[in-house]
């Protein structure tokens, strides 16, 4: 997590991490967690904040209350250049689809597309060791953070309980129609997503870290958006640049991980091979190469270390590493509308995929699949594709899962597959 504080100051903890940010966490702190090395960064709230809102003909994007006239990316590059501070957030699906220009779900007035808080300080912990970090002139003040933390570190319960809102009939039948569609040449896979509902025994932040602790995402994010709780246990990085550095993660693949080592190995062994994880894997590689290839220099995009499996704590993944070298004088702006939304939960071509789905689907994924982390003035970022995901108001929790399709997908085990992934909440 490269951030580049101005101010890095050794802290001692009052209890141990993660439970002593509880406090901060329920007056909005913004968390994003990396469980495989153990980083986390705890944001003071409080910060500054950028949002666009769909008022039912176009984004209306405001800076702490003033009303910008960019276009949503335009006014968050332009906040970035004003504001000598990270931003941690997300943006929405459809925020992305309208961004570059694809077709996405009608959104009912007042459909949150994006927010980013400017972070001042933050509580910076990795392998049990712990940082302040600030980015104002003056140091930040341990005694004051000491106040902000929990000297209790018990955890209360929670739990989720959730169903898909449709049936096993109508996924069946919406697979069999992209597969007839990809059999007339209309595209060459979709990423077919069902969202799941249902209550939250407990509060968004005692699931979080008990989802953290079983999980340990690579990039976790707790985030408060307006009255939305947003809680990401996502494996898949969609873009991360440093200075001319670009790079993408893709997932396409999945096959179950059950703790039993030989198992577990047939099951990698069985994934890797697949021909029709290959061919699915294959296509959105191509996709994310040609996305960055759109703002990067000739000859410059490259794949690094091709379908590799990666296990997870409850399902193993084929992932690709695509880098490239990004053209000179490359803005935020241009940057996101090439990438987003990420090909691997889109399909090839986009366009066309684009226009199936948003008749297809249930409804508008909102965060799902849109993108979540942290932006730097500098230019350096690091997103997330918030996969594994659920938006939480009050006692409502929705969680969207999918997967690709392809000619050779079948619609029971799509299904199966579905439901796996729900596992990363439900345990």
């Amino acid at each position: 997590m490269d951030l580049s504080p101005r101010h890095r100051l050794p802290f001692h903890l009052p209890s141990p991490w993660p439970a002593c940010g509880q406090d901060l966490l329920r007056k909005g702190a913004a968390w994003l967690h990396t469980g495989d090395t153990g980083e986390g960064l705890l944001a003071l709230p409080g910060g500054v904040a950028l949002t666009s809102t769909w008022d039912g003909q176009a984004w209306s994007t405001q800076l702490g209350g003033r009303s910008l006239p960019e276009s949503p990316w335009e006014a968050l590059e332009s906040a970035l250049h004003d504001q000598p501070f990270p931003w941690v957030g997300a943006a929405s699906f459809e925020l992305a689809c309208d961004e570059a220009s694809l077709p996405r779900k009608p959104l009912e007035t007042g459909h949150l597309g994006q927010h980013w808080v400017a972070v001042r300080e933050a509580l910076h912990v990795q392998d049990g060791e712990a940082e302040l970090w600030s980015w104002e002139i003056a140091p930040p003040d341990p005694s004051a953070w000491r106040n902000r933390l929990s000297p209790a570190c018990s955890l209360d319960r929670s739990s989720v309980d959730m169903g898909a809102l449709w049936t096993e009939e109508q996924h069946r039948k919406a697979v069999e129609t992209i597969q007839t569609r990809i059999l007339d040449g209309a595209f060459y896979v979709a990423n077919l997503c069902v969202p799941f509902e249902g209550l939250l025994a407990g509060d968004p932040v005692t699931l979080a870290l008990s989802a953290f602790r079983r999980a340990r995402p690579p990039f976790g994010a707790l985030l408060q958006l307006g009255d939305l709780r947003l809680l990401s246990l996502s494996m898949e990085r969609l873009l991360a640049r440093r200075g001319d550095r670009l790079w993408s993660q893709p997932i396409k693949g999945s096959a179950p991980l059950t703790g039993d080592p030989e198992a577990d190995r047939a099951a990698a062994e069985a994934l890797a091979s697949d021909p029709k994880e290959r061919a699915e894997h294959t296509m959105i590689l191509d996709l994310v190469r040609n996305d960055l290839g759109r703002v990067a220099q000739a000859g410059s995009v490259h794949v690094l270390q091709p379908m590799t499996v990666e296990p997870y704590p409850t399902v193993q993944h084929l992932v690709s590493t695509v880098e490239a070298t990004a053209r000179p004088g490359l803005g935020l702006a241009d940057l996101l509308r090439a990438v987003l939304p990420g090909g691997s939960v889109t399909g090839a071509p986009k366009h066309a995929v684009c226009r199936h789905l948003a008749q297809a689907e249930a409804g508008p994924r909102g965060f799902y699949c849109g993108a979540v982390g942290w932006l730097s003035p500098g230019g350096d970022l690091d997103l997330a594709l918030p996969i594994r995901t659920a938006q939480i108001r009050g006692s409502q929790l929705t969680y969207w899962t999918g997967g690709g399709i392809t000619r050779r997908s079948v619609p029971a085990r799509e299904w199966t597959e579905l439901h796996l992934k729900t596992r990363a909440f439900t345990g």
